[in-house]
């Protein structure tokens, strides 16, 4: 308790005795030195009484006999000690610190779901400082502010891939990733994964993910972005849900959705492609078949195919959320006409689908503000291919060459552009 004795400092005529308040004025002690004579008990009580305590020194009594302290010349003891709650400043996790990845080891995908994860933006612990409760007095008997009294340093448990947040007291994950505490009891998050093939697989995966080889007849969500070195193939059940970017060189009869950009190196056929950012495939890259749909425009290279195979090429508001709102209203009802209702299923849904609706909200509010999106095409256009930006839509007849497409008062405008 003696680390409480740093603070305001009253004595009696004689200065034979010295009584100290704490800082917080939660205790007080008593310094008696040898001045030959005998301490009167009156005397001590009135310099108490002349100081203004009167609370806690039945505590004090208390405490010292449990504590077996006893009062020593020249030595201060604890002579008042308030009887307040106080509760300790810490961190409250929000996983299982026994469930967390181990750094050091290696893990193949399948086994990463023994795992503790986390999303993005995930609050993944809470910060609390001590209080004292409210009403409690001190030692004048004055009742005790409720303020916070001592916060954690969180600079000593931050580690990488997470924020704190001095709003909310929280820390938030930067990344979705794998949580877990070093030797240091210094928190991270990892994310990122390298793989090599996925093939015939249904999983979730937490942290952005190399793929070394082939995607192949999956359904993957993935939290975090994708590259994928090989090839995108047979992946429509459900498809390739991703809540990041994408970055691929082949895809072929699948399903991408990506809450970021799309990047296509080599070939997209018959693909239905989904993205809130934009869609880039890059020189001599070609796209034919299905449907690519970018929020924030496209830049591509060859669209279409000289077999007149029907391609659509469109500018869509959050075309990524609105996939997921879809999914999600569908689940909900399944969900709700299910033989065995499961109201926690059920909740869960509503509040992803409310969350859904005001990102969509705001993405619809964001594109006011944008500059007329363009769909530029630097190689070929082939006939029965149809552009479109947002209600708008343009039917390709005859095969065009270097062409930038936009919307005006009076529908889709096309222009040949020269390149050097």
């Amino acid at each position: 308790m003696n680390e409480n004795t740093e603070g305001k400092i009253y004595t009696n005529s004689d200065k034979s005795l010295y009584l100290t308040i704490s800082k917080d004025d939660l205790s007080a002690y008593l310094t008696i030195q040898d001045n030959g004579n005998m301490i009167d008990e009156k005397e001590i009580s009135n310099l108490l009484s002349s100081v203004g305590v009167k609370n806690g020194l039945d505590e004090a009594i208390d405490y010292n006999a449990k504590n077996e302290i006893t009062k020593e010349i020249g030595e201060p003891f604890l002579i008042a000690l308030a009887n307040v709650t106080r509760s300790e400043a810490g961190i409250k996790y929000n996983f299982d610190i026994e469930s967390c990845i181990n750094p050091d080891q290696q893990y193949e995908m399948d086994d990463l779901s023994q795992f503790e994860k986390v999303e993005k933006d995930q609050a993944i612990a809470d910060v609390s400082a001590s209080e004292i409760q409210s009403g409690d007095a001190d030692i004048f008997g004055n009742v005790v502010s409720t303020d916070n009294d001592h916060q954690v340093n969180v600079d000593d448990i931050m580690g990488s891939n997470v924020h704190f947040s001095a709003e909310t007291n929280q820390i938030l994950a930067t990344e979705a990733g794998y949580p877990y505490l070093n030797h240091e009891n210094k928190l991270f998050i990892r994310s990122t994964f390298i793989s090599q093939d996925i093939n015939d697989t249904n999983k979730k995966i937490y942290g952005s993910t190399t793929i070394e080889g082939v995607i192949s007849n999956s359904n993957l969500e993935i939290f975090g972005d994708l590259w994928v070195k090989g090839n995108v193939r047979g992946c429509k059940q459900g498809g390739i849900i991703v809540h990041g970017d994408v970055i691929l060189d082949y895809a072929e009869n699948s399903d991408i959705y990506a809450s970021g950009n799309i990047t296509i190196h080599h070939n997209a056929r018959n693909c239905l492609m989904y993205a809130n950012g934009g869609i880039e495939a890059t020189e001599n890259s070609s796209i034919s078949g299905g449907v690519i749909q970018g929020g924030e425009g496209l830049e591509v290279f060859t669209v279409g195919s000289p077999l007149n195979i029907l391609t659509e090429v469109e500018i869509a508001i959050a075309p990524f959320t609105k996939e997921q709102i879809r999914t999600t209203s569908s689940k909900l009802a399944q969900a709700r006409n299910s033989e065995e209702i499961d109201e926690l299923l059920i909740s869960s849904q509503i509040d992803k689908l409310k969350e859904l609706q005001s990102e969509f909200n705001n993405e619809l509010e964001r594109s006011h503000n944008m500059n007329s999106p363009k769909i530029i095409i630097k190689g070929e256009l082939f006939p029965n291919s149809n552009i479109r930006i947002l209600k708008d839509i343009l039917e390709i007849s005859t095969e065009k060459n270097n062409v930038e497409i936009s919307a005006t008062d009076s529908g889709l405008e096309i222009n040949e552009v020269d390149r050097i």
